[in-house]
């Protein structure tokens, strides 16, 4: 009895470890995105900070209502390129989540930032002054909600489609 008891504790030491990094990771990689894609489309950058990079360049940052191709692609890539390369890793390595309740819970919080990120490229880049104005507000704005119904909708689909945790050595 007393080694499941410290099996547990450890699992969830482990797993809360895990999803701050993998938060940690998720944030580093989507303001990256949005880094490169302005470097690549060659969008002079002002200055880059982890919430909102404000660039050299008539665009809806400001407030203006130019809304070019370009800034519109740099205000997808964050979500859409860090929510593709997540769920391409849960896809790509799924034998790897299957292995322990571990690897089963870390790649639960896979699914449920990648379809987050996918949810927030989308929402960063079609409804961009919606999403910045809500940004601060962390449990009461429309776009988070959204953003909340996605993860729960990729935590779903996962439960769904990888094997009962039953099955899974702890």
């Amino acid at each position: 009895m007393k080694t499941n008891r410290k099996s547990a504790i450890l699992l969830g030491v482990k797993s809360a470890f895990s999803l701050l990094l993998l938060f940690l990771l998720t944030v580093v990689l989507h303001e990256g995105a949005h880094y490169i894609a302005a470097l690549m489309l060659g969008i002079p950058i002002a200055h880059f900070t982890w919430f909102d990079p404000s660039y050299f360049a008539p665009a809806f940052f400001s407030g203006s209502t130019e809304y070019t191709i370009r800034m519109m692609i740099v205000g997808y890539a964050g979500g859409l390129v860090t929510g593709i390369l997540l769920l391409a890793i849960l896809l790509l390595k799924r034998a790897w989540f299957k292995q322990s309740l571990y690897r089963w819970l870390l790649g639960l919080y896979v699914a449920m930032f990648g379809f987050w990120e996918i949810c927030q490229g989308i929402l960063e880049g079609a409804f961009h002054q919606a999403y910045i104005s809500n940004a601060t507000n962390l449990l009461f704005s429309s776009t988070h909600y959204i953003g909340y119904a996605s993860a729960f909708l990729g935590m779903f689909l996962y439960w769904l489609l990888m094997p009962r945790l039953r099955e899974l050595k702890v």
